[in-house]
């Protein structure tokens, strides 16, 4: 301690210039003035000598290069890129507007047409007295081809309603104007008028697509389609984003217009046009070479694309917004573009500059985008660079004699100015290294000594005395402080390092207590022979926030429960804990009739406090043991897959609602299926499908449902989860683990068994 005050003596002594700084007899000269005393010496020689041959030397030089620059300047006069640049660019621009002109025309007719049968559509529905209702029958394979009408209804349509068919019959009496805009247009591939209460009139040629294998009608639920809610929504006509059809996997444009009578909502008129079309366009479009279109919709997502690869390309599986692009002049551009800027921009795409013109297609509020690299426009000006060259090849001739000659005289002058430099720096290096010497050489021994505490260290750089008037002198007092800090630093280190070790075991001890909580005793009911399941869980972190849960809520009801909580870690370790908990007091209550009031109640007391707007998604289902009958409900979760005996594991595609504590008051509709003997329920978390590799490529539902039937290969349920988890890590590699991997497996026995 001694030492340490010694040393804050010395320091403040130094900075305050207090004691060295009182002897009048040391003069204090900086390292850097040293230096550069040194320095000018040897470049003032080095100057003069060289100014005379420079001079010299220049003359001729001057005379040379001013020759070559006025023929540079003749060339550059005939050819100036400028010029050739805007020509290239206006012509540039006007292709654009020309193409964007010939693209809205498509969309108007689009508009046009949907909005002269919203107008029909009113009528009827204002004046009823007025029309008859015409006959519509239900979708049927026979129809295959021929464009007809075809009366659909929604899930939750009542087919008894006699207003609904009356209102269906009389707008069957458009059939024929419905027709014509399918048939005459080049637009248009189908057209449907449909009616809040859910029955649709739908004009195309697809009716078997309509119809399932037993040739009963599949439900239409047009609230659903994004045309529909859009249009309802905005209360306009209203263009969605492409999608795919609601019958097939082909992509296509749709449009709604919403009708309306007495001011309500009445009815909404709706059509598609196929995407490939709209492709099929823009190809016959005459392009300069090399120059290419890009389509974006009003959300910045690429719709469609001549680029067969880089951040302007587009695939079938990814169709993200360029907003979200890390090209931040892309993203200025496409911002610029969707407010209905017309401007030509030079932009780096793919490491390669090019020039971006746009237009905006106003019918629907997307943007075409032109694009050509700079390279294609740059050409002529290329030409005249090598114009220039040819000029300069013969100005370089000319010079090359004159600089061997200067090149003897510099090369002879250098050799002077390195000899003496050598001898000058032999001279004066010695003195100004020697400081630096012991300074390193105290820090040699403060850093090697062993078995010694810090705290008792002794003071290497307080018993040197390096007075040398310099930044040297500056070093040493610093040194000096640095060894104060060290000591102290060490002793926060050690501090730190407690505390961490600390906080690590309390991380190990939550681990161990939520792996507590879940059930992992196997097999789980040994007493029950009409079914068999295993569960697995591995966090992505100490903690997770996966869970999955089942237990018998009488001796004839089994429940079975797969959740994933939003967020990782402790947070959501929490969360977990509270949610598994509600929903097996709620379960085993008996207040509730089935799953759907289960997480309704679930919900509601979840959304009480949630000021972090945690979230969890959850699936949960009760199997009647006896009989094999299962009634599920979905709060946002994943869709099951179930393999029947004999067959292959499928998803199922039931009913979905929000995740639980998002919004209060929701209700959760059931799906209900029945289990025989041999029959298998798979449920798995988000981490499965959506594992991701090295390359950023998706395990996704078709990998995992090929490893699922792989899977039954094994000798038991374990087994099989075994073989999924393989399958994941041999997917995956060396990918870091982002999400937890959760499952369980279900095997239904039946009495059989």
């Amino acid at each position: 301690m001694a030492d340490i005050k010694k040393t804050d003596k010395i320091s403040n002594d130094m900075i305050t210039g207090e004691g060295w700084l009182k002897d009048e007899h040391r003069k204090r000269v900086s390292l850097r003035v040293k230096i550069f005393m040194l320095c000018v010496s040897l470049v003032t020689v080095a100057v003069v000598i060289f100014a005379v041959l420079g001079v010299l030397q220049f003359v001729w030089f001057a005379r040379l290069i001013s020759d070559s620059a006025n023929e540079q300047d003749n060339v550059i006069a005939e050819n100036t890129t400028e010029t050739m640049r805007d020509i290239m660019t206006n012509n540039f621009q006007k292709y654009v507007n020309s193409d964007a002109g010939l693209l809205d025309r498509e969309f108007w007719t689009m508009k046009h047409d949907m909005e002269l049968l919203a107008e029909n559509v009113q009528d009827i529905l204002e004046h009823p007295e007025r029309y008859g209702e015409a006959p519509v029958s239900s979708p049927s394979r026979a129809n295959a081809g021929k464009v007809v009408a075809q009366l659909l209804f929604s899930r939750t349509a009542d087919k008894t309603d006699e207003e609904m068919l009356a209102k269906a019959g009389r707008i069957a009496n458009l059939e024929d104007n419905m027709r014509r805009i399918v048939e005459t247009s080049e637009v248009m591939s189908d057209c449907l008028i449909s009616l809040p209460e859910g029955a649709t009139v739908y004009v195309d040629s697809h009716s078997d697509q309509k119809v399932d294998s037993e040739g009963k009608a599949i439900p239409f639920d047009a609230e659903r389609r994004p045309y529909y809610v859009g249009a309802f929504l905005n209360e306009k006509t209203y263009f969605a984003p492409v999608n795919y059809d609601y019958y097939n996997d082909s992509l296509e444009l749709m449009i709604g217009v919403p009708v309306y009578v007495n001011g309500e909502f009445a009815a909404l008129c709706g059509g598609s046009r196929n995407l490939s079309d709209m492709e099929t366009m823009i190809e016959g479009m005459d392009l300069e070479n090399e120059s290419f279109i890009t389509l974006v919709n009003e959300t910045g997502s690429i719709v469609y694309s001549q680029r067969d690869g880089g951040e302007l390309a587009i695939d079938d599986d990814n169709r993200g917004t360029l907003l979200n692009s890390s090209n931040l002049e892309l993203v200025d551009f496409i911002e610029a573009a969707l407010e209905g800027s017309r401007d030509l921009s030079r932009i780096t795409i793919d490491e390669e500059p090019m020039y971006l013109a746009c237009a905006p297609l106003e019918t629907v509020g997307w943007t075409l985008i032109l694009g050509i690299p700079e390279a294609a426009i740059e050409e002529p000006a290329e030409l005249m660079v090598a114009q220039m060259d040819e000029i300069s090849r013969e100005s370089i001739r000319k010079t090359r004699t004159m600089a061997r000659q200067a090149q003897i005289a510099i090369l002879l002058i250098a050799v002077a100015l390195i000899s003496l430099a050598v001898v000058s720096s032999i001279r004066h290096s010695g003195r100004l290294v020697k400081p630096i010497l012991e300074l390193r050489q105290a820090g040699v021994k403060f850093i090697e000594r062993e078995g010694m505490e810090l705290e008792k260290a002794p003071d290497y750089f307080g018993r040197l005395e390096l007075y040398t008037g310099d930044e040297i002198e500056d070093l040493w007092v610093t040194m000096q402080d640095l060894e104060i800090n060290i000591v102290t630093s060490v002793r926060s280190l050690r501090r730190i390092t407690a505390e961490k070790e600390r906080i690590d075991t309390e991380l190990s001890v939550a681990t161990n207590i939520q792996s507590d909580m879940l059930p992992k005793i196997f097999p789980a009911f040994p007493e029950r022979d009409e079914f068999d399941l295993y569960s697995s869980m591995n966090p992505a972190k100490e903690v997770g926030g996966d869970f999955y849960d089942f237990f018998l809520i009488d001796d004839d009801h089994l429940a079975l429960v797969m959740a994933d909580v939003s967020g990782k870690g402790v947070p959501a370790a929490l969360f977990m804990v509270i949610a598994k908990t509600i929903i097996k007091n709620m379960a085993l209550s008996g207040r509730f009739s089935g799953p759907g009031e289960i997480l309704r109640d679930v919900n509601n007391k979840l959304c009480e406090g949630n000021d972090e707007n945690m979230f969890v998604t959850v699936w949960l289902g009760i199997v009647t043991i006896s009989t094999g009958h299962l009634v599920s409900a979905s709060g946002g979760h994943e869709y099951p897959a179930i393999c029947r005996k004999g067959g292959g594991f499928e998803l199922v595609r039931d009913t979905h609602g929000p995740g639980l504590g998002t919004f209060e008051d929701v209700d959760f509709e059931e799906w209900e299926t029945d289990f025989s003997s041999g029959d298998m329920l798979f449920l798995y978390t988000d981490g499965i499908p959506e594992a991701t590799n090295a390359e950023e490529e998706l395990f996704g539902e078709e990998r995992m449902i090929e490893a699922l039937n792989k899977g039954r290969e094994a000798e038991s349920l374990k087994g099989m989860l075994n073989i999924i988890r393989k399958q994941v890590d041999a997917f995956v590699g060396d990918a870091p683990q982002f999400d937890d991997l959760t499952m369980t497996m279900f095997l239904y026995k039946g009495k059989e068994g």
